[in-house]
């Protein structure tokens, strides 16, 4: 009787120790695996900060090499791009966030040349970016409009 109650007294301080230990192994793991996936998105960021680099240092050659046109056509291809970029990232944004971008976006379309693919009367073809580029920042132009 007395080996039974020994072994049942010790049984739940063993319990709980055990518990704890795979908590913490747990909690460890799951750090780790957040650490990771914050330098795998800091990573991706830089990717892709240096992919837009690339471009825009192709661009600046192209102009630097004489043909303004196609680099106003690249350059305009890197605004349109970082455009669709920043309208896919506002689902998850708040409501005073999207007023921004839409302000900002209206902002654009005031600056951005209207005819961004006629440079010298040479008209260049026109990329499916640039097409959705410009009815995001019309929309937000006629909005902005709507609401003053």
């Amino acid at each position: 009787m007395k080996t039974k109650y020994i072994k049942v007294h010790w049984l739940i301080p063993l319990l709980e120790l055990v518990l704890i230990a795979v908590g913490v192994v747990t909690a460890a793991h799951y750090l780790d695996l957040d650490r990771k996936m914050h330098s795998d998105q800091a990573f991706s960021a830089t990717l892709d900060r240096l992919y837009q680099v690339q471009r825009l240092s192709a661009a600046l050659k192209t102009l630097h090499d004489g043909d303004a046109g196609a680099a106003a056509q690249r350059l305009d291809l890197l605004l349109c791009d970082n455009i669709l970029i920043v309208n896919s990232e506002l689902a998850s944004a708040n409501d005073r966030e999207r007023a921004y971008v839409r302000d900002a976006f209206a902002r654009i379309a005031h600056l951005r040349p209207r005819d961004p693919d006629a440079t010298g009367g040479n008209a260049q073809k026109r990329y499916n970016e640039q097409i959705e580029a410009e009815k995001i920042l019309t929309q937000a132009t006629v909005e902005i409009t709507r609401a003053n």
